[in-house]
């Protein structure tokens, strides 16, 4: 056991094995391409026309796969410590050419971000973020370079009669900073054991996937607000000219819905993460475990709702 842990740390943990682990970390950022049309394909099934991807009940079914992918993710992260040397600025095992590049996009130059600038421009390749729905953390990133991809040819991406389905989304409405700055000083330490273990790659891969799929959710919110907005066009422009903050929130969400989305959240966070001991344990009575706390997962299923009103 001691020695597959060892070997784990080489693997994205920067230890004695760095020179193979970032090549393998080189091979997971290619496969990640793959898991990336896959999840892309997923969040658009059964979508064939600009009025079926702003359908509420397609929009509905996204978004609680979506929180599937979330609950898992963050399971992930908290298998790890909190590991601060991962989001340490200057991190010079990176060498001076790679901290050039991340502080030019507007890093601090940690681990951390080198990992998701690095996936980032990967998948900005195959077109990522030309997805109405897809917003990077870190610029520039690269032109895309390959063809046509399963993204590209969905209707969520395509353009209505109208010129396109979403509105464009201003730049002071990108979230992303914010959400990076929140996962770092408040997720983090709520979710991990303090301390540190030594996998910094494998912390900071987890770290990828779990602002990625945060960040797709939020903004997916975007189709429910285009939704209703085409369903009561004339109501919801008044809102917009008179910068009604409050009432434009009340047309969008309904409270009733979101506390029963989070109660779900909860829900799935106690299935998902219940730890399992012997084979006639029910999860039942005050001996039952959670990898994560189920109610913490909750809290946050209400604040990523609040985020994309």
């Amino acid at each position: 056991m001691r020695q597959r842990l060892r070997g784990r740390q080489h693997f994205l943990g920067f230890g004695p094995g760095r020179a193979w682990g970032m090549h393998l970390a080189f091979i997971w950022l290619v496969l990640s391409t793959f898991e990336l049309e896959v999840y892309m394909a997923a969040n658009t099934a059964n979508v064939t026309s600009v009025d079926q991807a702003l359908d509420l009940n397609n929009i509905r079914s996204v978004l609680q796969r979506m929180e599937d992918s979330i609950i898992f993710s963050l399971i992930e992260r908290s298998q790890y410590r909190v590991n601060n040397a991962v989001y340490e600025p200057n991190y010079k095992p990176l060498g001076r050419f790679k901290l050039h590049q991340l502080k030019s996009s507007g890093s601090s130059g940690c681990l951390g971000d080198w990992f998701i600038y690095q996936t980032e421009c990967l998948h900005s390749q195959v077109k990522r973020y030309e997805h109405p729905t897809e917003f990077s953390f870190f610029k520039p990133l690269p032109e895309p370079s390959l063809g046509q991809t399963i993204s590209e040819a969905s209707p969520t991406s395509s353009r209505g009669e109208d010129g396109s389905v979403l509105a464009p989304v201003p730049p002071e409405a990108v979230v992303n900073p914010k959400l990076l700055e929140i996962y770092r000083t408040k997720m983090i330490p709520s979710l991990c054991e303090e301390g540190d273990d030594g996998n910094y790659g494998s912390t900071a891969v987890q770290d990828v996937h779990v602002l990625q799929t945060i960040s797709t959710r939020i903004y997916y919110g975007l189709f429910v607000a285009e939704s209703k907005f085409r369903s009561e066009r004339e109501k919801a422009t008044e809102l917009i000219k008179a910068r009604d903050e409050d009432g434009l929130t009340a047309f969008i969400t309904k409270p009733e819905v979101e506390k029963r989305n989070v109660q779900r959240v909860i829900l799935k966070a106690k299935a998902f993460s219940r730890n399992i001991e012997g084979q006639a344990d029910e999860g039942n009575g005050d001996n039952t475990t959670y990898k994560v706390n189920p109610e913490y997962i909750g809290a946050l299923a209400a604040d990523v709702q609040t985020c994309q009103t």
